[in-house]
C-alpha cells in the first residue's frame, strides 16, 4: 500500500477531489481526513490518503507527501528518508519547511525548472514531461520522459500535476499515459 499525506488547509479540496477518483481507478484508495474515513474502490486497496492541515509525526517507512498551495507551517518536522515530497515551485511555505531537511522533493509546474511539467493542455488531454530522473516509493528509477493524460473532466494544471506526480512516484506505469 502506498501511503500519501495531503497537507494543507482542510477547506482546500481542489487536489483531493481530483486525486480520489484517479487513485480509485488505479488501485483503490482509503481516504482519511478530520471528518471522513471512506473507502473508494472494490477489492484490494493500493493507496491510503491522509488529508491533514499540518504534518503529523510520521512513523512509517515510505510514502508521498503532497503539499497543497494552502499549506502553512513554520515548524520543521523530520520527514523519514523513504518519503518523497511533491510541491509546486511557487509553494514557498512548503519549500521553506523542507529547506535543510534533506527530504527528497519534486516540483510541479509549467516551467522547465520543474521536475514534472505540463508541455501542453486542451479540454480532453494534457502532455506532461518528467524532466529529471526520480526514484519511486518502491525504489525504481524513472528516467525523464513525456507522457499523455486523458482528462475525464476539466482540471487545472495544478490538479493534473499533483495527481500525475503521485501516480508516477507510486510506480503506476505511465508508458500508455494516464486517465484522470
Amino acid at each position: 500500500m502506498t501511503n500519501i499525506i495531503l497537507c494543507g488547509k482542510s477547506t482546500d479540496t481542489s487536489v483531493s477531489s481530483a486525486m480520489l477518483p484517479a487513485l480509485e481507478k488505479y488501485g483503490g484508495v482509503q481516504y482519511f481526513s478530520a471528518e471522513h474515513l471512506v473507502r473508494f474502490g472494490n477489492g484490494q486497496i493500493k493507496f491510503f490518503l491522509y488529508d491533514c492541515e499540518k504534518l503529523p509525526q510520521i512513523e512509517l517507512d515510505s510514502g508521498i507527501i503532497v503539499f497543497k498551495n494552502s499549506f502553512h507551517s513554520c515548524e520543521k518536522i523530520l520527514i523519514p528518508e523513504g518519503f518523497l515530497s511533491i510541491l509546486e515551485m511557487k509553494n514557498f511555505n512548503a519549500a521553506e519547511m523542507l529547506n535543510g531537511t534533506g527530504a527528497a522533493a519534486i516540483t510541479c509546474g509549467t516551467s522547465s525548472k520543474d521536475t514534472l511539467s505540463i508541455a501542453g493542455i486542451d479540454e480532453m488531454s494534457a502532455a506532461l514531461s518528467l524532466q529529471r530522473s526520480v526514484m519511486t516509493v518502491d525504489g525504481k528509477m524513472l528516467e525523464p520522459h513525456d507522457f499523455t493524460v486523458r482528462l475525464l473532466s476539466k482540471l487545472s494544471p495544478t490538479r493534473i500535476l499533483a495527481v500525475c506526480a503521485v501516480l508516477l512516484l507510486s510506480g503506476v506505469d505511465s508508458t500508455k499515459g494516464y486517465e484522470i
